[in-house]
């Protein structure tokens, strides 16, 4: 299975917030060892992403073997 997407929407990253006075890393959201910083927080300069957070709306399920016949070979 696959979606077709009509709209996505960058949100932000997950990542190691690092303090800018210490350099150390600060505590993740509830209790975990990574943060969602959006792209307008000033901690996002500070963190070190390892996902991009990504909205998709107007998605539509779809089996790949039925997209074969609209591709050109």
């Amino acid at each position: 299975m696959a979606a077709l997407v009509e709209h996505t929407s960058a949100r932000g990253v997950v990542g190691i917030v690092y303090s800018p006075d210490t350099l150390e890393p600060l505590p993740g959201d509830n209790g975990h060892k990574f943060s969602f910083v959006a792209y307008d927080d000033p901690r996002l300069r500070w963190t070190l992403a390892c996902r991009e957070v990504v909205s998709m709306h107007g998605c539509t399920a779809v089996d790949l073997t039925d997209l074969i016949g609209h591709t050109a070979a």
